[in-house]
């Protein structure tokens, strides 16, 4: 064939054709060798997942769900809430200081410890926790603590006593008396208190 003949339409070169061969036979050879372990591993890293339609329907059909139930739920505005029902009998649950500013009081974590408190751990409530959090949970600068519920009734019962004998104290130095006295004071004299209008100066 002359170097000016013109080849028919659609006809390629034959190198063209032994060049195609080789791909081909590549891409079954390639197609049927056992990727190895980083291959796999490389491809899991590469390869997006794919969710479908269907995936999605059934997560907003499961998070419709979820939020309809929870809107009455005061987790849902009041991030510190903990549900009486998952707090262990006999147990009490308090959210108490754990830092300010990003820095920690030791003092005061010395008292609470005293006190009888302790971090409730994060392996007990995973639904409070991110996912695989371990240690306490803690919450914008507050650790949830529990301690004996005897304990704090105990504790209650002691602050309450002292409350009152603060006011009382205050009332015995102001010269105070309970409310009523002047006007069974009053009754019992058998004076009675009339009210009339006022007059008005004119000028």
């Amino acid at each position: 064939m002359s170097m000016n003949e013109k080849r028919s339409p659609g006809r390629p070169a034959r190198g063209f054709l032994e060049t195609s061969n080789e791909i081909e036979d590549v891409k079954v050879e390639n197609s049927l060798r056992v990727p190895t372990d980083e291959e796999v591993k490389e491809m899991k890293t590469l390869a997006p997942v794919s969710r479908g339609l269907r995936e999605a329907a059934l997560r907003a059909e499961e998070l419709r769900s979820r939020m309809s139930e929870q809107q009455n739920d005061p987790s849902m505005y009041d991030e510190f809430y903990i549900d009486p029902r998952v707090i262990p009998e006999g147990w009490d649950y308090n959210w108490k200081r754990h830092s300010t500013a990003g820095m920690e009081d030791d003092t005061y974590a010395t008292e609470l410890r005293q006190a009888g408190w302790e971090a409730v751990p994060a392996e007990r409530h995973p639904e409070l926790v991110p996912i695989g959090a371990k240690g306490a949970i803690i919450r914008k600068g507050m650790i949830l603590m529990e301690r004996p519920e005897e304990i704090s009734n105990m504790a209650k019962q002691r602050e309450l006593a002292t409350a009152r004998e603060a006011v009382a104290a205050k009332e015995r130095a102001l010269g105070q008396v309970p409310m009523g006295s002047y006007e069974r004071n009053d009754r019992a004299s058998g004076i009675r208190k009339s009210y009339g209008p006022m007059s008005i100066p004119t000028s």
